[in-house]
This record gives C-alpha cells, sequence and structure tokens, in this order.
C-alpha cells in the first residue's frame, strides 16, 4: 500500500488540530472550573445539571416566600400581642371605675381614655406590612380594613379568607389574617350565653325615692353542663328569665322561667314555665336546670338585692358574636351614663360586668389566634430547613457532575501538551524528509 506525501501531510495535520482542540478545552476547564462548556462532551450529565438548576431556582422563589411569609405571621403576632396588652390596660380601667366612689371628672376622664384606646385599638387592626399589605383584611390584603365610624361603631370592609404564598410543593403559608374571626366575630358573655339587666331595674320607683332603687346585679356565669347549654341556646333558642324579689317583711326570693321568644318583648313565650325558685340571699350563685327537677347546667353569681317591694329582672340567652370594637364603645356608654345615684352606680357594675366577660372571650380568641399563628410559623420553619437542606443536597450532586477534578483535568493537559509536542517534532521530521538527502 502506498502512502502519498499529501496523505501524510494531512493525517499528521489532522492529529495535531485535534490535540490542538483537546488542549483548548482543557484550558477552558481549568479557567473556569466547569467540566461541561461543551454539552456535547456528556449529554446526560449536562442534562442533569440543567435540571438540577431548575430545582434549585424553584427552592430559591419558595425560600423567599417563605421568608416574606414568616415576616408576615411575626409580625401578626406581635400585633396581636400589642392588642392583648391593651385589653388588659381596659380591663384595668374598668375595674377601677367599678365602684361607687368615683367622680364624674374621673369618669369623664375615663371616657377620654377609652376613645383614645378604640383609636388605637383600630390603627392596631389596620397594621400593614413592608409592602403595604393589610394584616388583617383577610384576602382583601389591599384595602383599609377597619374604619371608625363618627358614632365609635367600627365597618369592616374585609372578607374571612387568607392571603397565602406557596412556601413549598403542594405547601403555603398565610401572609394575612381574617379580620372577621380576630376582631369581629367574638362570642359575648362567657361563649354560652350573655346577661342582660332590664331597663326598669335600676329606675326610681313611681312613688319611691333615690334609695329606694335596688343594687342588684348578676354576673357572666359559667356552664355547668356543655351538652345541655348547647342544646337549651342553640338548638332549641331558649332563654331564660331570672327575676329576683324583696318582699318586705316576706324576705327576698328569686324565680327563673324559660321559654323561646325574647324575654318582654311581645314574642317572649314563658312556655316552660318556673324551672326553679328559692328564697334568695345576695351574693348567690343561683343554679338553673333546664327543666324543674332536672340537674343544673348553668350558674349565675348574684350580687345586692332588690328595693323593698321591687324587683329586678335579668335574661339569659345564647351568645351572640360581637366585635372589640363593640365591647370597648359598650365600655364608654357605660362611664358616659354617669354616676353618683344608687341607680346609676349600679347599671354602671352591671355593664362594666358585661363588659368584663366579653374582654374575657376577647383575650381567648387572641390566644387561639396567636396559638394558630405560632404553629403555621414553626410548619415555615420547618419547610424553610428542608428547602435548604435540599438546596444543598442538589447543589452537591451539581458540582459533582459539572465541577472540574483539577488533578485529573491538570494530569490530562500535560498528557495532551506532551502528545502535542511530539506530533508537531514528527511532523516537522517527516516534512523534512527528501530523496534529494541520499543523493
Amino acid at each position: 500500500m502506498r502512502v502519498s506525501t499529501s496523505e501524510v501531510f494531512q493525517s499528521s495535520l489532522s492529529g495535531m488540530l485535534n490535540q490542538q482542540s483537546t488542549l483548548n478545552a482543557l484550558s477552558q476547564q481549568l479557567s473556569t472550573g466547569n467540566a461541561l462548556i461543551n454539552p456535547a462532551s456528556n449529554p446526560v450529565a449536562n442534562a442533569q445539571v440543567l435540571n438540577l438548576n431548575s430545582q434549585i431556582a424553584s427552592l430559591s422563589s419558595y425560600q423567599q416566600s417563605n421568608q416574606y411569609a414568616q415576616q408576615n405571621l411575626q409580625l401578626s403576632s406581635s400585633t396581636l400581642q400589642g392588642v392583648g396588652t391593651l385589653i388588659n390596660q381596659v380591663q384595668q380601667l374598668a375595674v377601677q371605675m367599678n365602684n361607687a366612689t368615683v367622680s364624674p371628672s374621673d369618669l369623664q376622664n375615663a371616657v377620654t381614655t377609652m376613645q383614645g384606646n378604640l383609636q388605637q385599638l383600630v390603627q392596631m387592626a389596620n397594621t400593614q406590612d413592608a409592602n403595604g399589605t393589610y394584616m388583617f383584611a383577610g384576602s382583601q390584603s389591599g384595602i383599609t380594613p377597619f374604619q371608625l365610624q363618627g358614632n365609635n361603631h367600627v365597618q369592616y370592609l374585609g372578607d374571612s379568607g387568607q392571603k397565602t404564598l406557596e412556601i413549598g410543593p403542594g405547601l403555603t403559608a398565610p401572609v394575612s389574617q381574617s379580620g372577621n374571626s380576630v376582631f369581629m366575630n367574638i362570642p359575648a358573655g362567657n361563649g354560652s350565653f350573655t346577661v342582660t339587666a332590664s331597663s326598669g331595674n335600676y329606675q326610681i320607683p313611681v312613688s319611691g325615692t333615690a334609695t329606694d332603687v335596688g343594687t342588684t346585679t348578676l354576673g357572666p356565669g359559667s356552664v355547668l353542663n356543655q351538652a345541655a347549654a348547647n342544646d337549651q341556646f342553640v338548638v332549641n333558642g331558649a332563654q331564660y328569665q331570672v327575676t329576683i324579689s324583696n318582699n318586705g317583711s316576706s324576705g327576698l326570693t328569686y324565680s327563673v322561667s324559660s321559654g323561646t321568644g325574647q324575654v318582654g318583648s311581645s314574642g317572649w313565650s314563658g312556655s316552660s314555665g318556673t324551672v326553679v325558685s328559692g328564697s334568695y340571699t345576695p351574693g348567690q350563685s343561683i343554679a338553673i336546670p333546664s327543666t324543674p327537677g332536672s340537674s343544673p347546667f348553668i350558674s349565675v353569681p348574684t350580687n345586692g338585692q332588690p328595693g323593698i317591694g321591687q324587683s329586678a329582672s335579668f335574661t339569659l340567652a345564647a351568645a351572640q358574636p360581637q366585635s372589640l370594637f363593640q365591647t370597648f364603645n359598650n365600655l364608654i356608654t357605660a362611664f358616659q351614663a354617669g354616676g353618683g345615684s344608687s341607680g346609676a352606680n349600679t347599671q354602671r357594675a352591671q355593664d362594666i360586668s358585661n363588659v368584663l366577660a366579653n374582654l374575657s372571650q376577647s383575650q381567648t380568641t387572641l390566644l387561639s389566634t396567636q396559638s394558630q399563628i405560632g404553629s403555621q410559623l414553626q410548619q415555615a420553619q420547618s419547610v424553610q430547613t428542608l428547602n435548604a437542606n435540599l438546596t444543598a443536597q442538589f447543589q452537591t450532586t451539581q458540582g459533582n457532575l459539572a465541577n472540574v477534578s483539577y488533578p485529573q483535568v491538570i494530569t490530562q493537559f500535560q498528557q495532551s501538551t506532551t502528545a502535542l509536542q511530539a506530533a508537531q517534532k514528527a511532523f516537522a521530521q517527516v516534512q523534512g524528509l527528501s530523496l534529494f538527502n541520499y543523493i
């Protein structure tokens, strides 16, 4: 087989060019640290690296959303802690004003303080994050949720939803809370039933004087059998009328009647009649059964007594939702009623008792919401740790695929350099061969 000079020349040149190409590729790997400069050199590894890049980018996006969600959860929690502190201050003020020795100026100062507290509460409920999102507007986080009206009533413009962000595949975290559940729909009274005094309890009798006005009040009461309370108040819509009478020389008595409809209205029907009655001692707790002879399911504490020949009447009815703002306003109204007379002081004492019960329910709602936020924050932190661990694993795998092994590449570079130099020397020697050198 004959090999022409051109073939020898072409073969040698092709070999040197291949060696130079290999050296260039190795040189780029050494300078960049990337073993996949040319995707065609390892298409499988290159595809794996692209997939890992996509997953790492997704995890980075999740982490940003997670961080934002955690910041908002922490802001919501700290805001509710501030609301809880404000409620404690209001409770202390209510207790201070719940005595017969306060002066009209004291009550007026208390009214001013409570008006400031109400404005502060609205400001807290309208808390915004750094992006201007309202924390307690539900999913309507772009509008001011709580509007203070001129009559001290507050209107809620948000909704009952939540705005959420995805913090992982199929995992979300809230970045806002529903103002409905936190501030607006709070069960009044003790959570099961409320106590309402008849408007005539503390009025001066037509034929009497201010000293004839009674001093009877009822506390918020307690539930002895929750299932029976739900059955009577919620399912049956029952109401109970507690009447305490001062019969003069005949002594003090009480009676409790039950029925449906609103006590004292034309729709009231005392269908069940008197369920319990007896002699009355100021300060006692009245245990109330659902029907005559049955076990008591609720109990209400008492204080004071009616004037001679007078009666005091109270209605026990199912607790209805009431906003924290309305509770603040009710306390303002109680302070504005003034004092001085026995009837006014007793009316204020009853109103303050009801407000304190409502404030206690508000505290319970706040604590429940804070507990829920704490669980959501803990979950977000766990997901953040998981995402960080996954990112580290993906980056390690990516590095194993794409990063250069410097000892190996340097060895290859040296070998290729030696091979190129040998090829160049051989080519030079072959090119210098000629028959004329041997003639």
